[in-house]
Parts: structure tokens; C-alpha cells; sequence
């Protein structure tokens, strides 16, 4: 027994002696090695860094790729800008308006009047084609000339030539907006083609621009239809 026990005593020192410089590694019995225990953090911050790296990365990635924010994806292209065209100056109006404007001489003055007396003359002895001639003769001589106009437009519309006649009519107005003859035989124009509304519109142009229209009126016999109209009855009697 001794033997025995003096066997195991020296086994046992013989067992510590061997594992001494190894006591800092192997953990006592019941006890997780203190390695064990930094492992799980260790890897868990290894695995943030590599999302927060991957995060980063996506988002560097995808910079250049953004659509700018005044035209999205799928959208048609934006309008070109179209510019406006560039006012004419001054100087450039000034020279169109001067071009249009006829320069008479004294000699196509002289003979303007010359057809005019001659063309009403001829009108009043029932000349009319003749008449009509010189009337054009004047107007291209002097597109200023509103009787040589208006004249025209009397004759147009004794031929029931209605449309010219108007035409001519408007010709002196565009002229002389307050010519009261051409408000007149508009007047009278429409009052044949029965059409009330337009010869009362002319009748009281005329009446305003000249009171002795009325006199006119009343013994005009192209104002018979009208004669008993309400309107045109207050447009005779109003002073």
C-alpha cells in the first residue's frame, strides 16, 4: 500500500511539473476559456464594418447614375427655347412707312383736278361709263381724293352694283372716318338691300357727324321702307 502511495504521490508531482508553464493557457475545470468569450465580438464588429463598407460602396456606386431633377426617367426631352423674332428698329419702320406714301407733283395734281371736273360733269349728264373712267384716273393719280370715292360708289350703286359700290364707299371712310356723304349713301346703300339694322347704323353716323341729314332723310324716297320704323322715326324727330 505504502508503495502504492508513494507510486501515485510521485505520478501526481510529476504531473503538475509538466503542465506548469501551460497554467496561463488551460483554464481550471468548470471555466470557458477567456479566447472563447472575445470571439463573438470580435466577429460582430467585423460583420458592421463590412455592411457599413458595402453601404458606402452602393451609395458611391450610384452617384454618377442620378437623372437630374429638372427632367425624370421615362420622360420626353424638355422644349427647346424658341426666340422670339428680333423687333424691326425704328429707323427700318420709319423707311417702310415713307415708301408707301405717294409723292404727287404739281403737274398730277393739276391734271387729278382736271379728270375730277371733267368725271362729275360727265356723271351729271348721265355718263356714267365715262365718268367711272376718269373717277379711276383721279384715284390713281391721288389715293387721297374721298368725292372722287365716294362718287365711284354712288355710281356702283345706281348699277346695283352693291359690292364695289361698299368697297368704294369704305375707301373715302378709311380716309375721312367723318365724311358724311359716304356714311350717307351707305345709308341709302343698305335701305335698298333691305337691311335695317346696317342703314340705321350708317343713318345715325351721318345724323351725329351732320345734323341737316335728317332733311335728307326724310324726302330721300330710298328711306321709304324705314319711314315707318319706331327707330328711325326717333332718329328723325330727336334735335
Amino acid at each position: 500500500m505504502s508503495y502504492i502511495n508513494d507510486a501515485l504521490r510521485k505520478l501526481q508531482k510529476e504531473k503538475k511539473t509538466r503542465y506548469v508553464a501551460y497554467d496561463n493557457i488551460i483554464s481550471a475545470p468548470g471555466k470557458k476559456p477567456e479566447t472563447s468569450q472575445k470571439w463573438p465580438s470580435i466577429i460582430g464588429i467585423l460583420i458592421v464594418c463590412f455592411f457599413v463598407a458595402g453601404i458606402i460602396f452602393f451609395l458611391y456606386e450610384n452617384e454618377d447614375k442620378k437623372v437630374p431633377a429638372t427632367q425624370s426617367i421615362g420622360a420626353p426631352p424638355l422644349a427647346p427655347t424658341i426666340l422670339a423674332e428680333p423687333k424691326p428698329s425704328k429707323k427700318v419702320e420709319s423707311k417702310q412707312q415713307t415708301t408707301k406714301a405717294k409723292v404727287i407733283t404739281v403737274q398730277e395734281i393739276n391734271e387729278s383736278k382736271a379728270f375730277f371736273e371733267q368725271a362729275l360733269e360727265l356723271q351729271r349728264e348721265g355718263k356714267l361709263e365715262e365718268a367711272k373712267k376718269l373717277y379711276r384716273k383721279v384715284v390713281k393719280i391721288d389715293q387721297y381724293n374721298v368725292q372722287a370715292f365716294n362718287n365711284l360708289g354712288v355710281i356702283y350703286m345706281g348699277e346695283k352694283n352693291y359690292k364695289r359700290a361698299i368697297k368704294r364707299f369704305n375707301n373715302a371712310l378709311d380716309i375721312k372716318h367723318d365724311y358724311v356723304d359716304a356714311h350717307y349713301n351707305l345709308a341709302c346703300l343698305y335701305a335698298q338691300k333691305n337691311d335695317v339694322p346696317q342703314s340705321l347704323f350708317y343713318l345715325k353716323n351721318a345724323i351725329e357727324f351732320n345734323q341737316e341729314v335728317r332733311q335728307w332723310a326724310k324726302s330721300d324716297g330710298d328711306f321709304k321702307a324705314l319711314a315707318n320704323l319706331p327707330e328711325f322715326k326717333k332718329m328723325m324727330e330727336k334735335q
